[in-house]
């Protein structure tokens, strides 16, 4: 079966890309990074030990959004710390805004200047402390993290934020995997897809030319992106199936053929999926993803 070639998505494209977040409903706050991760699953973490040349005129790592009103953020190599992330400063304020992956509930850091607040978008502030005795700082949420807020306003000197180990995933709920989250079209209110050889949007066609197609069958393949769980395992496939329902809530399998990490976003997934031929027409169509049982949330996209 044909595998769709993995694709890399800019910051830029990316940003169309995103969650209708619910409101800010509160996190819970650990100080301990240990029983930070015990409440959460699926992190990733950047250590900005693998990270090459980072100035504030390029400020995403990992598709992460470092920067707020012309202040960024750069790599710095310091005694005892190694590498580490430093958030530029202005007189009297240090402020850099870290935006996070469309569906973290969890997120924490190392911070290593005293004192420093960080602040959530779920409404969260803790203010860090030379006598607090953790670097380590640490949010939980029900509801999505858009960003956090690292800041201080201060008399001069202000000294700047300086971080590492920046941990982001969801919420670990009891022995449940992850919850898939189907990325939305923020422009659109549509399912964030594309055509898996050519990258072009809905609406789609249950038939590709030859000349746009990787197989022989001339079946469409379109590749949709989730966030909050990997498939990065050989076999993984096995364990992921879609679904579209049309306007006569009629339900059509859509065989998957490929799924795996977006090249250069480690917390973006991909998973292909073929278009059969009785969906030739169907118009909007609700579609879904299923991981391991859990079923993701539902976006729509046209198939005529």
């Amino acid at each position: 079966m044909p595998l769709a070639a993995k694709r890399g998505l800019s910051f830029v494209s990316l940003s169309l890309f995103c969650l209708f977040l619910a409101p800010g409903a509160g996190a819970t706050v650990f100080r301990d990074r240990a029983a930070f991760e015990a409440a959460s699953q699926n992190l990733h973490t950047l250590d900005f030990e693998s990270v090459g040349q980072f100035e504030w005129w390029r400020d995403t790592i990992d598709g992460l959004h470092f920067g707020f009103a012309g202040l960024g953020a750069y790599i710095s190599t310091r005694p005892g710390q190694g590498k580490v992330l430093v958030a530029n400063y202005v007189p009297e304020i240090t402020l850099l805004r870290i935006d996070l992956p469309p569906g973290t509930t969890a997120v924490g850091l190392d911070q290593f200047t005293r004192p420093m607040e960080v602040v959530t978008s779920t409404g969260e502030k803790v203010l860090m402390t030379q006598g607090d005795g953790s670097n380590f700082v640490g949010f939980v949420s029900d509801v999505p993290i858009a960003w956090l807020l690292v800041t201080l306003d201060q008399p001069e000197p202000v000294q700047p934020g300086v971080l590492d180990n920046l941990t982001y995933g969801q919420k670990r709920a009891g022995n449940e995997p992850p919850k898939p989250l189907l990325l939305i079209n923020s422009l659109t209110g549509r399912a964030a897809a594309f055509e898996s050889v050519a990258l072009t949007a809905e609406p789609f066609t249950v038939a590709t030319t030859q000349m746009r197609n990787l197989s022989t069958d001339g079946a469409t393949r379109v590749t949709l992106l989730v966030a909050g769980v990997r498939l990065d395992a050989p076999g993984e496939e096995a364990f992921v199936t879609a679904r579209a329902v049309d306007s006569q809530q009629r339900v059509f399998d859509l065989p998957v053929e490929d799924v795996g990490p977006a090249k250069n976003l480690s917390w973006l997934e991909q998973v292909t999926v073929r278009l059969p031929p009785e969906l030739s027409g169907a118009g909007d169509l609700s579609v879904s993803v299923t991981v391991r049982g859990v079923e993701s949330n539902k976006a729509t996209l046209r198939v005529n």
